[in-house]
């Protein structure tokens, strides 16, 4: 497959998780601005309706965002042919933001049931923030020469 079929191909994973995150999105807003879902509570006081489905809702986005790091990761790899891995690196790349975006979206859903023991919600999403980082990392550094003699080359182009 030619680069320019790759980019379509990316173009379009990228507009349909873009249209599913903005209908997830939608109906999250639309359940805030009901009035009787404020302060009707789901399971206890603590947890109005509308926070638990904002809760679902970001949970649907994150599953659509990792499923379009990992359905464009083939794409990305054409792209990129001269980082091997190139796919893994961008799936690893996208489930940081994944978690980086859950890290705030939850936070209404949990924290009224974990009072001062904010530091273990804090403490699971640096771990696997960092599980993640370190992969990208680590497959980085093993492609490093390859992306090195790339950006030689470019930058130094063979003369004729």
């Amino acid at each position: 497959m030619d680069k320019k079929e790759l980019a379509r191909t990316l173009l379009v994973k990228a507009v349909k998780t873009l249209v599913v995150l903005f209908t997830l999105f939608a109906m999250g807003w639309f359940v805030e601005q009901l009035p009787f879902a404020r302060e009707l509570p789901f399971l206890s006081p603590k947890l109005p309706v509308s926070v638990f489905v904002n809760a679902v809702v970001a949970l649907l986005a994150v599953a659509a965002f990792v499923n379009f790091g990992r359905e464009a990761g083939p794409s990305v790899a054409g792209l990129l042919d001269f980082v091997p891995k190139a796919g893994e690196i961008f799936g690893n790349a996208v489930k940081i933001v994944a978690l980086l975006f859950s890290f705030y979206a939850f936070q209404d859903a949990v924290f009224p049931f974990v009072g001062e023991f904010e530091w273990v919600y804090h403490s699971f999403f640096l771990g696997l923030t960092l599980f993640f980082l370190v992969r990208a990392g680590l497959l980085i550094y093993a492609a490093s020469e390859e992306i090195s003699r790339y950006l030689v080359s470019v930058l130094n182009p063979p003369k004729q």
